[in-house]
């Protein structure tokens, strides 16, 4: 099930021990990455939990993101936990590639176990890679060593076939599309912000995702990691009342066409 909340609005977060994953684009200040009142929001609601959060960059970007987000500050307020995916992606998984080729990646072994909840939060943006980047990218991407993540593009069809691949390996998620603002055009660095002020939640990504495309006006069968993720066989679920009422579309990267290049088995 899918809902939709205002923005600024009390989100229902279950009190659980949680790995929280979040899609942060860069090391600099970005309209992209996750704002800080609302992970600090979900920080409170979990205090006192067993609570750590990650995101996949290498090393040094890493360290600065941390600082440039506030996150070391935040953790500490409410005794989180900051996981470095480069030190601590030990897990190993296999992927195939839609032509049958094998790759194995490492990823963060917390991210596969059933008993712990998983909160994915992704800001809606515009990307030059997957089209829209929402929460079944997050939690597939940001879960990884960094080298192996890189890694992961032959193309725009075998990274969309991986993403799905990997979020399927994934159980008991919370998937948060935060959708104040939403980042047009060339994101997520060089696109523009968007007032929305919609929260997209639900505990499959894909839904989650498929439902915050139709709302920014994507076709959701565009995303091809969404193609993946359902086979083909496409939700006929309807859209939340507040998410019908507060349709809008927006601006996609200049290289959507080359993106869609998927569907031709590119």
């Amino acid at each position: 099930m899918v809902e939709a909340f205002p923005a600024d609005s009390e989100i229902p977060i279950p009190k659980r021990d949680a790995l929280i994953i979040l899609a942060v684009h860069s090391y600099i200040p970005s309209q992209g990455n996750p704002r800080a009142e609302f992970l600090e929001a979900i920080l409170k609601e979990l205090q006192g939990r067993d609570i750590s959060i990650t995101f996949s960059m290498p090393k040094s970007y890493f360290e600065k993101a941390v600082k440039v987000m506030g996150l070391e500050k935040m953790a500490g307020k409410y005794g989180a936990k900051i996981v470095q995916p480069h030190q601590n992606a030990n897990y190993k998984i296999e992927l195939e590639s839609p032509r049958g080729a094998k790759i194995r990646v490492r990823a963060l072994e917390a991210a596969f176990d059933e008993s712990l909840l998983k909160i994915v939060v992704a800001i809606p943006v515009s990307h030059p890679q997957t089209i829209l980047y929402l929460t079944t990218p997050t939690a597939a991407l940001q879960i990884l060593e960094p080298k192996d993540s890189q890694n992961l593009y032959e193309g725009f069809r075998p990274l969309y076939k991986y993403i799905a691949e990997i979020y399927k390996m994934e159980k008991n998620t919370l998937c948060i599309a935060d959708g104040k603002f939403v980042i047009e055009g060339d994101g997520p660095i060089k696109g523009f912000q968007r007032y929305w002020g919609v929260a997209v939640v639900g505990e499959n990504c894909a839904d989650v995702d498929y439902a915050t495309a139709q709302g920014l006006g994507i076709n959701p069968e565009d995303l091809g990691y969404l193609y993946f993720y359902y086979g083909g066989n496409w939700p006929k679920t309807s859209l939340p009342p507040l998410l019908e009422k507060n349709k809008i579309s927006i601006k996609l990267t200049s290289n959507v066409g080359i993106l869609l290049s998927w569907k031709r088995g590119v």
